[in-house]
């Protein structure tokens, strides 16, 4: 935002990466934030994670590669092509997302496996007291937006969040992790009419 010279503006975010980190930066820099559209509520703490999302060691070599196991760091080395077909494959799992799947992993294995590894490392500075402190702190409007069959955020944390917050909930049912690239026209909608709804009707 500096980069561009934006003084404000409404952030819209998918996953982890995407919303909590938006929060973050909402409560922090409430004057820059005019609003927030989560779409796959990453936000960590708020429910426990699925537990095929845990079922194994990241960092242990493993006896298995099957389903889950790929998440792992070693298996990462020998095949992180495998990992980002399995990965986005259960992530977009509704009918006909060929393209989206295929998009998903060619973009995974243009980047570097090391930074994913190392991103993997990094040891979060919060807990669950601030998170929710955090997420409480955020004053600007919020829309959230989480697919009822989401494989990667369980859909808990977004009922939790819109209880912290009071910001409405839209569960699309039938809808995997990456709504905004398997649900285009539902999404962009969705962020249009939120902008208007903020910003006195305007488009």
């Amino acid at each position: 935002m500096d980069a561009t010279s934006t003084s404000s503006a409404v952030l819209v975010g998918l996953c982890g990466d995407g919303v909590w980190r938006a929060i973050e930066f909402a409560a922090a820099n409430p004057t820059r934030v005019l609003g927030i559209v989560a779409f796959a509520v990453g936000v960590p703490l708020l429910s426990p994670p699925h537990p095929w999302r845990v079922a194994f060691s990241f960092d242990d070599e493993l006896p298995t590669e099957d389903g889950w196991a790929k998440l792992n760091r070693h298996y990462w080395r020998r095949d992180y092509p495998g990992f980002a077909e399995f990965f986005f494959s259960q992530l977009t799992s509704e009918p006909h997302s060929t393209k989206q799947i295929e998009d998903a992993v060619g973009w995974a294995v243009d980047g570097c496996v090391d930074a994913m590894i190392a991103d993997s490392e990094v040891e979060p500075d919060w807990d669950a007291a601030s998170v929710e402190a955090t997420c409480r702190a955020v004053t600007c409007p919020m829309l959230l937006v989480h697919g009822s069959v989401d494989a990667c955020q369980p859909v808990e944390r977004a009922h939790e969040l819109s209880e912290l917050t009071g910001a409405p909930l839209i569960v699309i049912e039938g809808a995997g992790h990456m709504i905004p690239g398997r649900h285009p026209v539902k999404a962009n909608l969705l962020i249009r009419d939120f902008v208007g709804s903020i910003s006195g009707g305007g488009s």
